[in-house]
């Protein structure tokens, strides 16, 4: 086997084996602690500023890994903050993270991404930015439902400055993560015709924004034709 096909495999293997453990020796842990929301609300109030800290810095891991759900911490913020700090909170550590991946992108590169994602993965997101509208991909990736995560590793396709690319992550993660600390907030209060409200919002917005995304991509398949 050649050195080059080897160290290849190799560093496959580390980044799979470094994902996973990642996952199960602190997402797992992560999710189980904030899974219980009186228990971490006493935590917080005990260590004030701290117990923020500690919590942010959950958040940014569990952006930057990918691999971690970030719905069981922005319930948890919503119950123990409330809906609207709760989501300023959780948005200022995830827009940091997902800050870190474009650098981290910008520098390194596609070949250096396809050590920690599937190949598919990143065409799918690719074929989104590639579309034209960098701008607008970006702010659709943070406002709705899509791999944004994934996708700001790949934000360097945007050709954005570091500034630039804060502010609109900031402005436009913020709707999506509100929506579910205020959910947490509801849930835990009891109010749910609030909660199906919002659920309702949510549903039409999404379906508005996946008919605009059909929209555009028909529009250039028509362009290519």
């Amino acid at each position: 086997m050649k050195k080059g096909v080897f160290r290849t495999i190799l560093t496959i293997a580390l980044v799979v084996v470094f994902m996973l453990s990642l996952y199960l020796f602190i997402g797992r842990p992560m999710i189980k602690f904030v899974g219980d929301p009186d228990k971490l609300k006493q935590y917080v109030a005990e260590q004030g500023v701290l117990g923020l800290l500690i919590f942010g810095i959950f958040i940014f891991i569990q952006t930057l890994s990918t691999c971690i759900p970030g719905l069981p911490f922005y319930l948890a913020a919503g119950y123990v903050w409330g809906g609207l700090k709760g989501a300023v909170i959780c948005d200022v550590f995830a827009t940091l993270a997902n800050s870190l991946a474009f650098l981290i992108g910008r520098r390194f590169g596609r070949d250096f991404l396809l050590y920690l994602f599937p190949e598919d993965k990143l065409i799918k997101v690719e074929d989104f930015i590639k579309r034209g509208k960098p701008m607008l991909i970006h702010i659709l990736f943070m406002l709705f439902p899509l791999p944004k995560d994934t996708y700001a590793y790949l934000g360097y396709y945007s050709e954005e400055k570091l500034i630039v690319w804060i502010i609109l992550t900031l402005i436009f993660r913020f709707p999506h993560i509100f929506l579910y600390t205020y959910s947490g907030a509801m849930l835990i209060s009891n109010q749910y015709s609030f909660l199906v409200l919002g659920a309702v919002i949510a549903i039409i917005v999404y379906v508005v924004a996946a008919l605009f995304v059909k929209k555009e991509k028909e529009g250039n398949s028509r362009k290519n034709n």
